[in-house]
């Protein structure tokens, strides 16, 4: 009775009851009287009815982009507009729907974990990477607060109501104190939060080494500039300086400066190392004839130093290659001889030796030198790192040549493996993919 007018539903209400008392009293007159009111207000109702429907049709295809179609009665132009309606919402609602799915797929393959939270602090609803981060089992973690998972004091200020609008921070991993997360939080309009965290450990490491990296070029070419320095002011300020000890002095000079193009030569050898791309050029390169370049370039030092230093001979090599720059893997190997050579006493032995092995050549350098602690042997190849740090200066290192060669051999497909007893000696093997096997009958 809603849709009816007000006069109208009043006029219905009566005829009904006057028609129904008029019926049981047996008054006849009076039931023709309730019957004539009825018709007269469904007459009323019927003409109301109309006129809105006839507005509502006008209404309809007066609008812009309407496709209702033109009936005799209102209610076709109703019909019309009303199958066109949800015909279009359904279609709005799976396209809609089709959206919310690639974003959802577009939000489960970010790298860092986003998560809605509400005024509370309570996981409402997050990204696999985000439950994986925060160490929540994505069935139970939603309603969990965010405190027992990202312990970070300042997350209870941001979730009172005083609190600011947005917090930056960060928290150690769940699981693993050694791994750090870094989060962003931020009040929405409507009460909740949007978190956003992602793993900073790698990031804090090479930040580290940066840091570690400047700080030790820094103190490299301290040393030797305050040398310089000092012994350039005694020159020029004492001329009546005796010609041995200017000698000396220049000498002296001489060999720092050596130490810093040394040192600027290895920082540029690293700098295009890293800078290039991973996999070396294929170039045949015989080893026979790489061996035989550094035995002639390191026996003359070996000698002065009292050492006897060892190569294969070149006929069982023959046929036998690597394939690579044999610029830098005769660095790499020569800088393997060389750290032998200056850590290896007098009358003792260093020996290069070639072996194959399934797939791989294994080079090795040894010798019967001072040895390495174990402790030290997984940081060798870091830059500027020294077992023995006075020992290493005297001699005339810079603490990059393992370094350098660590990077040649990646370069390459290869690898450097490191055995040391302390007191006997070491042996560093440059292992790189196998090319042409030799002859066996050469062997």
């Amino acid at each position: 009775m809603g849709i009816l007018p007000p006069g109208a539903r009043w006029l219905l209400a009566a005829g009904v009851v006057i028609t129904a008392v008029a019926i049981l009293d047996g008054h006849w007159g009076w039931t023709t009287a309730g019957i004539a009111l009825f018709a007269v207000a469904s007459l009323w109702s019927g003409l109301w009815i109309r006129s809105r429907l006839n507005g509502l049709r006008r209404w309809l295809q007066s609008r812009e982009g309407t496709v209702a179609l033109r009936g005799e009665h209102a209610w076709d132009t109703l019909e019309s507009e009303l199958r066109y309606y949800f015909k279009h919402r359904d279609r709005h609602l799976r396209e809609t729907r089709r959206r919310l799915e690639q974003l959802e797929g577009l939000a489960q393959e970010l790298p860092v974990g986003v998560a809605l939270l509400d005024d509370g602090g309570r996981l409402l609803e997050a990204n696999q990477k985000a439950f994986e981060l925060l160490a929540m089992d994505p069935d139970q973690g939603r309603g969990q607060r965010l405190q027992g998972w990202l312990r970070e004091p300042g997350l209870a200020d941001l979730f009172a109501t005083s609190g600011p609008a947005i917090r930056r921070g960060s928290a150690p991993f769940h699981p693993d104190p050694a791994r750090t997360l870094a989060f962003t939080c931020t009040r929405k309009e409507d009460g909740t939060f949007l978190l956003v965290v992602e793993e900073i450990t790698e990031r804090l490491r090479l930040q580290k080494m940066r840091e570690d990296f400047v700080a030790n070029v820094s103190h490299e070419l301290r040393s030797p500039l305050t040398s310089l320095r000092g012994f350039a002011e005694t020159l020029i300020h004492d001329p009546e300086l005796p010609v041995e000890q200017r000698g000396e002095f220049l000498r002296i000079m001489d060999d720092q400066i050596q130490r810093m193009q040394s040192l600027v030569d290895d920082l540029l050898t690293l700098s295009r190392l890293e800078g290039r791309p991973q996999k070396a050029a294929e170039t045949p390169v015989a080893l026979d004839a790489l061996l035989a370049g550094l035995a002639d370039q390191y026996q003359g030092r070996a000698q002065e130093k009292g050492i006897a230093l060892e190569f294969p001979p070149a006929e069982p090599l023959a046929g036998l290659n690597v394939f690579g720059e044999a610029d830098a893997l005769g660095q790499a190997l020569g800088n393997l001889v060389d750290n032998a050579l200056k850590y290896t006493p007098e009358n003792g032995t260093v020996t290069v030796t070639v072996d194959t092995e399934p797939g791989q050549l294994a080079i090795r350098v040894r010798d019967t030198g001072i040895g390495i602690d174990p402790q030290h042997l997984p940081r060798l190849t870091e830059r500027f790192y020294r077992v023995d740090k006075g020992r290493s200066r005297s001699v005339g290192g810079t603490g990059l040549g393992l370094s350098i060669v660590k990077h040649i051999l990646a370069h390459h497909g290869g690898r450097l493996e490191v055995t040391s007893t302390p007191g006997e000696g070491s042996t560093f093997s440059a292992l790189l993919p196998a090319g042409s096997a030799p002859d066996p009958g050469a062997n």
